[in-house]
C-alpha cells in the first residue's frame, strides 16, 4: 500500500506505518526545505567556478606562484571533478543519494577551509582536489534527488526552473563576491564563503533529505570498479588534453596521446558497461540511455551551453581587466545584468515548461543565445552598453534553455536510471566548458597574428571566437529540433492515426 508524502510516493511498512522522513520530526515539513539543499549544492558548484578566477591575481602575489602553477589552480578542479563525475554518480546508487550528498558538500567545505588556509601552492592544489572530489560526488545526486522527489511533471519542470536559476545565481555571485572580498580583505576570504555556505548545506540536507526514500538502498548491486576506473582516465586524459592545448598547441606529442588515451579508454569503458549489465553489476552509464533522443538532445544541447558560457565569461572578463583596465569588482558587475536575467528566466522557463515541451524551449534559448553572441562579436570593440546588452541578451537565451534541457537529461529516461543520467549530463556541461576556452583560446590568439597591436588584435580575435560560439549554438539548436521531432511508424494503423489527427 502507498501513501502520497510530498511529491513522491512512500511506502508503508508491514505495520501499517509510514517511515518517518529525513531527520524524523525536527525537519521542516514539504518540499521547499528540499529544494533549497539541492539548490544550495548546485549553486556551491558554480560559485566555485567563477570566484576562483577573479582571485588568481591576488594568489599568484601571496603565494609567489607561475603563470603555469597559477592556471592549474583553477584547471586541477576542472580536471578531477569531470574525471569523477560518472563515478559519483554511481556512488549514489551504491550508498544511498543521502549519503553520497552529504558526503561531497562535508568533503568539499572540508576542501574549502583548507584552501582558505594554505600556506604553499603544493597545499593549495591539494585542497582544490579535496574541493573537486566532493562537487563531483554531491553535483549529481541534486538534480536525480528532484526528480525523484517530485513526480508530477508540471512541478518537476518549476522546481527543475529554480534549481537551474540557482546555477545562474551562483555563476553572477562569484564574480562580484570575489572583487568585494579582495577588495575589504584576501583572496582567502572567498574560499571561507565557499566553506560557510558548504556548511549550511551540510546542516540543511541532513534535517531534509530523507533517509526512507534515498537511504542506502536494500539490495545495493555490485560496484563496476572496471567502469569507474576507465571513466575517470578517459575524462581525465580528454580534459588534461584540452587544458594543455592553449600551452603545448593542437600539434604537440603529449596533446595527441593524451586524446588517443581517452579515445582508448572510451571505447574499453563502453566495453565494460555492456559487460556489467550481464554479471549483474550497476553500469556507471547504462548503454540504453543513448537510445533516447531526449537523452542525446540534452547532453548536446549542455555541452554547447556550458562550451560558449564558460568561453564567455573566460575570454570577456580577461578583455576587460587587461585591455580595458576594469577592475576584478568592475568586469564582476558587468557580467551580472547576464547572470541576473539567467537567474530569472530559470524559473520562468521551468514554469512555461507546463505549456511547451522540453524539445521547443531549448531550441529556443539556443536561437536567442546564438544572437546574443553574434551580437557580442559585432559590438565587443565598442562601449561598455553594448556589451552588457549583448550578455544580458545571452543570458535570455542560457536562462529559457538550462531548465528544460536538465529536465530533459533525466525525464527522458527510466527513473532508475536518473542518477547517471543526471552524472552523464554534468560529465557534458563540464567537458563544454573545458573545450570552449581551449578552442575558443586559439582563435583569440589567432587575432593577435591579424594586427600589430595588442588590443585590437585581442579585440578581433574575441570577435571570431563569438561568431564561432555562434555558429556552435545554431547548429546544436537544430540538431536539438531533429531529435526532438516525433517519428511514426509506417503501419496502417499508425499512418491512420497520423491523418485523423491532422
Amino acid at each position: 500500500m502507498t501513501e502520497l508524502v510530498g511529491d513522491g510516493l512512500l511506502s508503508r511498512g508491514r505495520s501499517g506505518e509510514v517511515p518517518r522522513l529525513g531527520n524524523d520530526e525536527h525537519r521542516p515539513s514539504g518540499s521547499a526545505a528540499l529544494l533549497t539543499a539541492m539548490c544550495l549544492g548546485l549553486l556551491l558548484s558554480m560559485f566555485n567556478a567563477t570566484v576562483v578566477n577573479v582571485m588568481l591575481p591576488n594568489i599568484r602575489g601571496a603565494l609567489h606562484v607561475s603563470e603555469t602553477g597559477l592556471q592549474w589552480v583553477a584547471a586541477l578542479f576542472t580536471l578531477c571533478n569531470a574525471a569523477l563525475l560518472l563515478a559519483g554518480g554511481a556512488l549514489g546508487e551504491l550508498i544511498g543519494k543521502r549519503m553520497t550528498f552529504l558526503s561531497g558538500v562535508a568533503v568539499f567545505t572540508a576542501g574549502s577551509a583548507a584552501c582558505a588556509a594554505a600556506p604553499t601552492l603544493g597545499v593549495l592544489l591539494a585542497a582544490r582536489t579535496v574541493q573537486a572530489i566532493g562537487v563531483a560526488v554531491m553535483t549529481p545526486q541534486t538534480l536525480s534527488i528532484l526528480v525523484t522527489e517530485y513526480t508530477d511533471q508540471t512541478r518537476r519542470a518549476r522546481a527543475v526552473g529554480i534549481w537551474a536559476g540557482m546555477a545562474s545565481l551562483g555563476l553572477a555571485a562569484g564574480p562580484v563576491v570575489g572583487g568585494v572580498v579582495i577588495d575589504v580583505g584576501s583572496w582567502r576570504g572567498g574560499f571561507m564563503v565557499s566553506a560557510v555556505l558548504g556548511a549550511v548545506t551540510l546542516v540543511l540536507g541532513f534535517r531534509v533529505i530523507s533517509r526512507a526514500r534515498y537511504g542506502r538502498p536494500a539490495h545495493a548491486p555490485t560496484p563496476d570498479f572496471a567502469g569507474a576506473a576507465l571513466s575517470v582516465l578517459a575524462l581525465a586524459a580528454l580534459v588534461f588534453g584540452l587544458i594543455e592545448s592553449a600551452t603545448l598547441g593542437w600539434n604537440s606529442p603529449f596533446i595527441v596521446g593524451a586524446f588517443a588515451l581517452a579515445a582508448s579508454a572510451t571505447a574499453a569503458f563502453v566495453l565494460t558497461q555492456r559487460a556489467a549489465i550481464g554479471r549483474g553489476r550497476l553500469p556507471l552509464m547504462p548503454l540504453e540511455l543513448w537510445r533516447s533522443r531526449g537523452f542525446v538532445g540534452a547532453n548536446t544541447a549542455g555541452l554547447a551551453y556550458f562550451f560558449a558560457l564558460f568561453g564567455i565569461l573566460y575570454f570577456c572578463s580577461v578583455y576587460l581587466q587587461q585591455y580595458r583596465n576594469f577592475s576584478t569588482l568592475e568586469a564582476g558587475l558587468t557580467f551580472l545584468p547576464m547572470t541576473i536575467v539567467m537567474a530569472l528566466v530559470g524559473p520562468v522557463s521551468g514554469v512555461l515548461s507546463a505549456r511547451f515541451t522540453t524539445t521547443s524551449l531549448t531550441v529556443a534559448g539556443l536561437l536567442v543565445a546564438a544572437t546574443g553572441s553574434l551580437l557580442l562579436a559585432l559590438l565587443s570593440a565598442g562601449g561598455v552598453v553594448g556589451v552588457v546588452c549583448s550578455l544580458a541578451l545571452f543570458g535570455v537565451g542560457a536562462g529559457l534553455m538550462s531548465s528544460p534541457m536538465s529536465n530533459m537529461a533525466v525525464s527522458s529516461v527510466a527513473a532508475r536510471h536518473s542518477g547517471a543520467a543526471s552524472a552523464t549530463h554534468n560529465a557534458f556541461r563540464q567537458i563544454g566548458s573545458t573545450l570552449g576556452v581551449a578552442a575558443l583560446g586559439t582563435m583569440v590568439a589567432a587575432g593577435h597574428h591579424a594586427s600589430s597591436h595588442t588590443k585590437v588584435a585581442f579585440s578581433t580575435g574575441l570577435s571570431h571566437a563569438m561568431m564561432a560560439v555562434a555558429v556552435v549554438l545554431v547548429v546544436c539548436a537544430i540538431t536539438v529540433a531533429v531529435l526532438g521531432r516525433r517519428r511514426y511508424g509506417f503501419t496502417p494503423g499508425a499512418l491512420r492515426l497520423v491523418l485523423q489527427r491532422r
